[in-house]
């Protein structure tokens, strides 16, 4: 029992090592992810951008672009082409990516949600990209009883391609300074996996 609990060990000791071996190759080979543009709204549920649905399971929902799509159309709802969305999506080209993702919630927690510091590659196509989440200063002017959270960022990759995966790690904003919160691993109050708008 004491050698298999040993050699359990020693796997996942392993595997975590090779994880940090592939993400340091990585960063080598591509160079840092770099956040350049992003911007969020939070609006009524019933006001859609993104086309679909929120999985059954889920109230997060979200995809990495490496290419632009061939159509906007195909991801945006005509609401959104009709405002700033309408070409946010041709920055997914060359050395950068995009990505978009939206979060619904109750109206008592309603919240921004917008792109951390330090975006950093966990493996050799896996990402790590904080996400900062903070209350809005006024909901009164919004009459509904649910409200969705659509982000949509630029990154920057040097010399390298997109990631396939990504992790979304949400920390709090705790304070009106600025003062960001949440790097350290056990200050993260959630975590949404996303992939690739290709592959869903």
């Amino acid at each position: 029992m004491h050698r298999r609990a040993l050699l359990s060990s020693a796997a996942a000791l392993s595997l975590a090592g090779l994880s940090g071996c592939l993400a340091d190759a990585r960063r080598t080979a591509s160079g840092r992810i770099r956040a350049d543009t992003g911007h969020s709204r939070l609006h009524p549920a019933d006001e859609q951008y993104v086309k679909g649905t929120f999985p059954e399971d889920a109230d997060v929902r979200g995809w990495l672009f490496a290419d632009p799509p061939d159509d906007q159309t195909d991801v945006f709802t005509d609401r959104a082409m009709q405002g700033r969305y309408s070409n946010d999506l041709l920055g997914a080209a060359g050395d950068s990516f995009v990505l978009l993702f939206e979060v619904r919630m109750a109206r008592e927690d309603a919240a921004f949600y917008n792109i951390g510091l330090s975006p950093s590659w966990t493996g050799w196509r896996d990402a790590d990209i904080p996400i900062r989440r903070s209350a809005p200063a006024d909901l009164e002017p919004l009459d509904a009883d649910t409200f969705v959270c659509t982000h949509l960022s630029t990154f920057d990759v040097a010399r390298g391609a997109a990631p396939t995966n990504a992790t979304l790690r949400v920390f709090e904003r705790e304070d009106e300074s600025g003062t960001t919160h949440g790097t350290e691993p056990e200050q993260t109050v959630a975590t949404y996996r996303v992939g690739r708008w290709s592959d869903r």
